[in-house]
């Protein structure tokens, strides 16, 4: 294999297709690991019908990354493409609609009971209170967590801001330039979700954390935090879908 900053340096010069062909092939495992990542969250039956396609779906959006990188800039290749090819499989994802109406709508009733005690209390809710608030078992709570991971998905790829008609993405928004107005407006929503992320507490931000700046997988989590992997998974889908509630809510304010 050839020196791939000699390939990146000669292709961007010349658009040659064999040393485009060849830098694909060089991030092809990145796609790997970054697609078996997301199908851990998926459905059992999604996860054995469709990991092929989702694969084809990551590849495209190296692709594409490929042809929008800009050598020039300081960023390493793998942290650009990363988002695009997280981005690429996720849409893929959106448009088959894999979650039913009616977990979606248990997810928005979790959201707004979060909002709802907390708004309440002044303080972070417990498990039981949120429980209540919805009526339901702590048990039935946590097997809705359960069912829902599947939404954690939406996470930081989530379409969490709506100003004048377009939408932004948290990942779209981190690491990117543009015109100053694109700038301040990504000041804007990172300052909003730094805001949101102040107000978990210790757990919650380790969660955070080590999952999405760590990339450790929810088991590797719990090996740290001395917690089981389905409290780790219920706690991930719970703190995401908090965020969800509380910026959702954020941007009916603005």
């Amino acid at each position: 294999m050839e020196n791939i900053d000699e390939l990146w340096a000669r292709y961007k010069k010349d658009k040659n297709e064999a040393d485009r062909e060849k830098i694909i092939k060089n991030y092809l495992p990145l796609v790997k690991y970054l697609t078996d990542r997301i199908s851990q969250h998926l459905p059992q039956e999604v996860r054995s019908n469709d990991s092929a396609d989702l694969y084809i779906e990551g590849v495209i959006g190296l692709m594409e990354a490929v042809e929008r990188f800009n050598l020039s800039r300081r960023i390493k290749f793998e942290t650009f493409a990363s988002k695009r090819i997280r981005g690429a499989v996720i849409d893929a994802l959106r448009k088959e609609d894999f979650l039913p109406k009616n977990l979606r709508d248990e997810a928005k009733r979790i959201e707004q009971a979060y909002l709802n005690v907390e708004s309440r209390l002044g303080r972070k809710a417990s498990d039981d209170e949120i429980s209540a608030e919805l009526k339901m078992t702590k048990d039935e709570f946590y097997g809705i967590l359960k069912r829902l991971n599947g939404i954690t998905l939406m996470s930081l790829n989530a379409e969490v801001f709506n100003r004048d008609g377009e939408l932004f993405r948290i990942e779209d928004i981190i690491g990117d330039s543009g015109s100053a107005a694109a700038e301040a407006e990504r000041k804007d929503v990172l300052n909003a979700l730094a805001a949101v992320i102040e107000t978990l507490d210790r757990e919650e931000r380790i969660v955070l954390e080590t999952y999405y700046w760590d990339g450790l997988t929810l088991k590797e989590i719990g090996k740290v935090m001395g917690l089981s992997e389905s409290r780790v998974c219920q706690l991930h889908t719970a703190v995401i879908l908090k965020l969800r509630g509380r910026l959702s809510k954020l941007e009916k304010e603005r």
